[in-house]
């Protein structure tokens, strides 16, 4: 007997799943908006695309006096407007800096209540420095080690624990889970910059320590009969081994990270060992039986900087995809972008993949195609050829760009290539080769198999949101077969017993011209014919869907492949992604 079976209950087998559909709703991640939640601002109506928005909680506001408490005002009247448009939140207490502007006559205070000061806490002050608008301005922050500003802190950390787990059930699972912001805004640093007191430096090791006892104090606050009621998700920037042996040790369940390198755009320095340690971490979680959950926050640099700004939507469509390779759950977006139609592509996308983490049991799988210029790749382009590899060898990236400039790369501002993510941030143009950026596609559970011996890489095609990268044939070298794996695990135990409705979306550049066919590997054996393609030009980016009925995808192709793109004609015909998709999968009884 012929029977459908709906594939998540299939996937019961997976633990993580289970653990997953317990601690967080199955429709929780994508994009959120970012900044302060104003419901007249952010709602469906305007914002339709975002899954929920933060609760930026301003200590100041809090707790404007010495010991009043303004939870009902500051989180219990935003639950109420969270649960009406079905959005779902997270809660965030900035306590510093303690100052945005500061004049001879003027102090206006940001996140540290004033009157705190007023009661032993050492204002510490810094040079000015830019903020995300590229503005130059003075900070001051309060001295986190002092024991009065560790006393009132944790007070408040216990008092907002009381008020969130009193709240009626139907309001408290609004809140996905907590973030402990312990310094500056929610990064892991305490200062922005070097403090003019010596006396108020804090070491790496007490920093630590301070860290794991506000962590030790959320847990505390946050637990009822011992037991932790709402996930807490700490931020990367600063963990160091004392670190995550603590959270791995000390949170049940679910553990989270923040890791703003992963949603501040692309091509940032450095990718390839901070996506291995994040990955490394993300087992680690897993092999406990816990559930791994992460987020990061795009700003206003995409308004800002030229990287952004020359083409706004496209730079949010590689920006999703970037964070979604990288493994982000939740994406916080400026609000005035969330609103802005022209993005809202990207953030279906991103919102298409976000949960899609394990094979067994995502809906899609996906390969969006490109490449990442390496400049400490000495392989592929060797020093005698192209300088010294450095990451401050300006000519370096410069040259290896200008090698394949016919192809579309381009280098407008290497001098923030050859910095650190912060600074690779602030780029005003396109750079094409950075320092250890990801050199190959954008991918989940597909992945193209030897793709610089199969294809060309291609940049800044079009001005669409696809056309900044592509691969391609290339016709005069024989370069006319692209090949793809489906891993594995994508159809679990029950890969031999796929009937049919699997679906396959290629996008491609119709302009182009020539002809292409997909083939896939087949219950007989065989590489199947799923398509062919006449490519018309003057029709720019198509997609092409197709459902095929017979698959088996157990690798049969050239080179284990189980996917095969092939050109049927003579031109370099260019595409930006294929995707798997299995969601409406049938499946015969075994």
């Amino acid at each position: 007997m012929k029977t459908k079976l709906i594939f998540l209950v299939i996937m019961l087998c997976s633990s993580n799943m289970l653990w997953a559909q317990h601690i967080f709703p199955k429709d929780a991640w994508g994009v959120y908006s970012w900044g302060n939640y104003h419901p007249k601002y952010i709602n469906k109506k305007q914002a339709p695309e975002i899954k929920g928005a933060p609760l930026i909680l301003n200590w100041r506001k809090l707790e404007p006096e010495n010991g009043v408490f303004k939870f009902d005002e500051q989180i219990g009247e935003k639950l109420l407007k969270l649960e009406e448009e079905n959005l779902y939140t997270h809660l965030m207490v900035w306590v510093a800096f303690s100052t945005k502007r500061v004049t001879e006559s003027d102090t206006t205070w940001a996140f540290t209540p004033k009157w705190i000061f007023d009661n032993g806490v050492p204002l510490v002050s810094f040079d000015p420095r830019p903020n995300p608008f590229g503005e130059t301005v003075s900070y001051y922050f309060p001295y986190y080690l002092d024991a009065n500003y560790k006393y009132y802190f944790h007070r408040l950390i216990h008092a907002m624990g009381e008020y969130v787990l009193s709240l009626p059930p139907h309001l408290r699972k609004r809140i996905l889970f907590l973030q402990s912001a312990e310094g500056s805004t929610g990064d892991g640093q305490p200062y922005k910059g070097k403090p003019h007191n010596s006396q108020y430096k804090i070491s790496k090791e007490q920093w630590s320590k301070f860290r794991i006892e506000t962590w030790e104090t959320y847990v505390d606050a946050f637990s009822k009969e011992g037991e932790l009621q709402i996930p807490i998700l700490t931020n990367y920037d600063t963990n160091r081994e004392v670190e995550y042996k603590w959270i791995l040790n000390h949170l049940p369940k679910a553990i989270g990270l923040k890791n703003g390198m992963f949603s501040h755009g692309y091509h940032i320095s450095d990718a390839q060992q901070r996506l291995e340690e994040f990955k490394g971490f993300q087992s680690k979680v897993e092999e406990q039986g816990k559930v791994f959950f992460s987020r990061g926050e795009q700003d206003q640099e995409y308004k800002t900087y030229g990287w952004s700004t020359k083409n706004i939507p496209q730079g949010f469509y590689w920006s999703a995809l970037y964070a979604t390779h990288c493994g982000l759950s939740l994406w916080n977006i400026p609000k005035s972008a969330c609103i802005d139609e022209k993005n809202f592509e990207a953030f279906r996308t991103f919102n298409r993949y976000a949960a899609q983490v394990h094979p067994t049991s995502a809906d899609y799988a996906f390969c969006a195609l490109r490449r990442g210029l390496d400049v400490s790749d000495t392989n592929s382009f060797p020093e005698e050829i192209y300088g010294k590899s450095l990451k401050s060898n300006q000519e370096r990236y410069i040259k290896i760009a200008k090698a394949f400039e016919a192809f579309g790369a381009h280098m407008g501002d290497p001098s923030k290539a050859i910095k650190g993510g912060m600074i690779n941030r602030k780029r005003q143009d396109y750079n094409d080769a950075g320092w250890k950026i990801l050199k190959g596609n954008y991918e989940r559970h597909l992945n193209q198999i030897n793709p610089e011996e199969t294809s060309i890489a291609w940049w800044n095609i079009d001005k669409s949101i696809y056309g900044r990268f592509a691969r391609g044939f290339d016709y005069k070298s024989g370069k006319n077969t692209m090949y793809f794996d489906l891993i594995d695990d994508f159809f679990g135990k029950n890969r031999n017993s796929i009937k049919n409705n699997i679906n396959l979306k290629i996008i491609y550049f119709s302009d182009d011209g020539g002809k292409w066919e997909l083939k896939y590997h087949d219950v007989e054996g065989n590489m199947q014919t799923a398509c062919e393609v006449t490519n018309i030009k003057g029709q720019g980016w198509q997609t092409k869907n197709v459902i095929i009925n017979n698959a088996a995808l157990q690798n049969g192709g050239k080179h284990g492949a189980d996917f095969i793109l092939e050109n049927k004609g003579k031109t370099n015909c260019r595409f930006h992604m294929i995707e798997v998709d299995k969601s409406k999968v049938e499946y015969v009884e075994m």
